[in-house]
């Protein structure tokens, strides 16, 4: 049920805020010690598998939208890009099917903050977040906001404590943080760098509720990107990997690759590229900021796939022609939908061949620089697995190309943060595997719309593996 999400999604959010203040907190000093004793702070020890912040500070605009008039569409995006001034290079993100469109809003904000404008465009196939949901049920007077009037009574205990600005509404921020702990900048209290967090006991729902982890991770309901199956084998079900689309009002059942969707969603990124000038008039602060020479396509599932078309893979596109008698024709051409404007492209969790409408010839048009990234566990739907995944890399010709594989990376690795908790009381998911992500991609950035020749020796030299300690590896031809 939805109320009971949302109550769950409160709760994890008040537990986790207190026991990141509690983290937080500073520490007493060593009895004895002052700062009058002239002592000198040991410097903290730099952990080669983290990736830190940049040094930019990140701006965010999520108030744009484009009219596309031949398609008779509005295209939303959200604009993540540093404050500084300077001309930065730019990265537009496709987020998979059924996805919240701000899924990679963690991986912008971080690029963001080393030196790139990053563009989301909301899709077609976008799942309402856990705000849009929340006002569409409780904004009676439609002001964009929920009063404590308008909020249901089962809210009453948590409204105070969740309106954390104390103006007596939930904003569309506040309520989009109570699922979105963790994923941004400057909110990461929840990660211990010890490692080590209590266990946290199991509590089993109650009659009539789903399986929804109570104490769990909000995020792995409200924005972990369901992986897009291929169709169902006859006789068989679609299995774990169509994920949780279509449970409890939050999504829907993610479809299989579409290569007509593909072709959509392309035009979707060429319609941001097409329309600059609108970007920034509607965010005056990203004026003489985007430096369209060095722009990069990126995207997780259904994204990278878009991704890839707009890369150089050629796809086929089936279409259907009604006769006046009646009867249906129908023709399969093949496009190539490339952008030469797109200097580079990475794919998380990309498409291989025989499915959306590609072909192992297909990704033969791939010219440019791609980089490719799946893990042992990133299997979606029916046979879509990390080898599968990696006939993008296969069948890419040579130059610029690299592949990133990480042990134990499911689908949802590569867009936000590991599980603060584990399910079912399980040991906290403590392992670097977003940190390998966030490392490999600023490299690969780095590498091809910046020229950076260091950035560009560290893909094709044995750093990740070797701090990693071999979890983590890079191939590159």
């Amino acid at each position: 049920m939805f109320w009971t999400r949302v109550m769950a999604v409160a709760m994890a959010t008040l537990m986790i805020g207190a026991m990141s203040l509690a983290q937080d907190a500073p520490k007493a000093k060593e009895e004895g010690k002052t700062a009058a004793d002239g002592d000198k702070a040991e410097a903290p020890e730099v952990d080669p598998n983290k990736a830190p912040e940049g040094k930019l500070k990140v701006a965010t605009s999520d108030e744009i939208t484009l009219k596309d008039e031949a398609r008779k569409k509005d295209v939303s995006l959200t604009a993540i890009y540093p404050e500084d001034a300077g001309k930065y290079p730019v990265i537009i993100f496709s987020h998979g099917a059924g996805a919240q469109a701000d899924a990679g809003k963690a991986l912008g904000e971080y690029w963001a903050s080393h030196g790139f404008v990053v563009l989301i465009p909301k899709h077609s196939d976008a799942r309402k977040s856990m705000a849009e949901t929340m006002l569409e049920n409780y904004d009676k007077d439609g002001d964009g906001k929920i009063s404590k009037e308008e909020a249901p009574e089962q809210m009453g205990a948590f409204f105070d404590q969740l309106d954390t600005d104390g103006d007596g509404f939930l904003s569309k921020e506040e309520m989009a943080a109570m699922g979105n702990r963790g994923g941004g900048r400057g909110n990461r209290g929840n990660r211990n760098p010890g490692g080590e967090q209590p266990e946290k006991p199991k509590e089993e729902p109650k009659d009539g509720e789903d399986d929804f982890d109570m104490l769990g991770d909000p995020r792995e309901i409200l924005l972990e990107d369901p992986a897009e199956p291929a169709p169902p084998a006859p006789g068989r079900g679609q299995g774990r990997g169509q994920g949780r689309g279509g449970r409890g009002g939050f999504g829907r059942a993610p479809a299989p690759l579409d290569a007509t969707a593909g072709v959509d969603r392309v035009a979707d990124i060429k319609l941001l590229l097409d329309n600059v000038t609108a970007i920034v008039k509607a965010v005056p602060a990203l004026k003489d900021k985007m430096d369209l020479e060095h722009v990069g396509v990126s995207g997780h599932n259904h994204g990278a796939y878009t991704a890839e078309l707009i890369g150089g893979a050629t796809v086929n596109v089936e279409s259907t022609a009604n006769a006046e008698d009646g009867t249906e024709t129908k023709t399969i051409e093949n496009r190539n939908l490339a952008d030469a404007r797109v200097k580079a492209i990475l794919e998380l969790s990309p498409a291989g061949a025989d499915q959306g409408g590609l072909t192992k010839e297909s990704f033969k048009g791939i010219k440019i620089p791609a980089m490719t990234m799946t893990g042992s566990n990133d299997s979606t739907g029916e046979g879509q697995d990390a080898a599968w995944k990696k006939q993008a890399y296969e069948n890419a010709p040579e130059g610029g190309k690299y592949h990133v594989f990480i042990d134990g990376a499911r689908n949802n690795s590569f867009t936000s943060e590991p599980r603060a908790w584990g399910r079912g009381g399980q040991q906290p998911v403590t392992d670097n595997t977003f940190e390998w992500v966030k490392t490999s991609t600023l490299k690969f950035w780095n590498a091809t719309l910046k020229a950076d020749a260091d950035a560009k020796k560290w893909l094709e030299g044995d750093t990740l593996k070797t701090t990693s300690e071999g979890k983590a590896t890079i191939e590159h031809k």
